[in-house]
């Protein structure tokens, strides 16, 4: 038994169409909770993420660029799976969200409710779609040192995230992707551009600001419940408070999860549960924290399927 559960939430970059399918098709508190946050969109938007991510004919490889759809979808199918584990006894003692997963664990900290969660969601699609260009995000597979030495990189992007040792992400405009990737192949590392059409974390977003932050205002942020702390890979740390200033900062700030991973496990043993689709900061979380410490993170939904049982092994080994 593990006294300090965690549960781990990721953001843009971890989704994939019929992401959750499996627990949606068997699981009934998993369907429910995806049906109820279902009609919260819709009432929003007038639109089904249900039936774009589940019914229509798109294949579990193909992209899923659209945030009209994709944006909410993170947020449901990881909140749903909290709600999954929690109907089962097993509950956080600590939320770790990584950018859009960052309202994941608000809500399930109870500072945001998930109505509220997903207006804010939904709103900051509108608001991008009316202010800002469209951008990229594009994970580099090799050391920080290769984007601080390379002006083709530092003077075309922003380093938005150092993942592990050689793994970071950047974001540029639409109109530089092709040709920093191309300098990327040239110098013989790999990279991968996220699906997801706006530079997140950087400046490139910055014209998001005004309108967003003053629809934030009239949110009302609770502190998070009793027995919960709210870390953030915003802050590399625990938040005790959060207003329209920290959530903005989520949006546009580099991310850090790192560090906040780090100053969570430098604390005492704890059971990370990534709880994002694509099983990223559970390999994250791995590479970062070494054995013995590897062996305390799990992951139920990935691309490879086996939710289900995945979910019952980490249920028995809870209980």
């Amino acid at each position: 038994m593990h006294s300090d559960i965690v549960f781990m939430f990721s953001g843009q970059g971890s989704q994939y169409y019929k992401m959750g399918l499996e627990l949606f098709d068997k699981h009934p508190v998993f369907r429910q909770s995806m049906e109820r946050l279902d009609r919260i969109v819709h009432d929003l938007t007038g639109t089904s993420v249900i039936e774009e991510l589940y019914l229509s004919t798109k294949p579990k490889g193909a992209s899923f660029e659209n945030i009209v759809y994709s944006h909410p979808a993170i947020f449901m199918v990881q909140y749903a799976l909290a709600e999954t584990l929690e109907a089962e006894g097993i509950t956080p003692r600590y939320t770790l969200g990584v950018s859009l997963g960052e309202y994941v664990a608000l809500a399930v900290a109870k500072v945001l409710t998930p109505e509220q969660a997903l207006e804010l969601i939904v709103k900051q699609v509108e608001l991008l779609h009316k202010t800002c260009r469209t951008g990229a995000m594009i994970a580099v597979l090799d050391n920080e040192q290769f984007y601080h030495r390379n002006a083709e990189l530092n003077t075309r992007s922003e380093l938005i995230a150092v993942n592990f040792e050689r793994h970071f992400t950047i974001a540029c405009r639409s109109g530089h992707i092709s040709e920093i990737q191309q300098f990327i192949r040239e110098q013989g590392v790999a990279s991968l551009k996220l699906p997801v059409n706006y530079a997140f974390h950087s400046a490139f977003i910055a014209e998001l600001e005004k309108p967003y932050r003053t629809y934030m205002q009239k949110i009302e942020f609770k502190t998070p419940a009793p027995g919960v702390t709210l870390v953030s890979a915003k802050a590399g740390g625990s938040v005790q408070t959060v207003d329209e200033s920290f959530l903005w900062n989520v949006v546009r700030r580099p991310m850090n999860f790192r560090g906040a991973l780090v100053s969570l496990t430098s604390g005492g043993q704890r059971l990370l549960l990534d709880l994002s689709p694509s099983g990223t900061l559970e390999n994250f979380s791995k590479y970062i924290l070494g054995k013995p410490l590897a062996q305390q993170v799990r992951s139920v939904i990935t691309p490879m399927g086996s939710e289900l049982k995945k979910l019952n092994e980490i249920v028995a080994e809870i209980k």
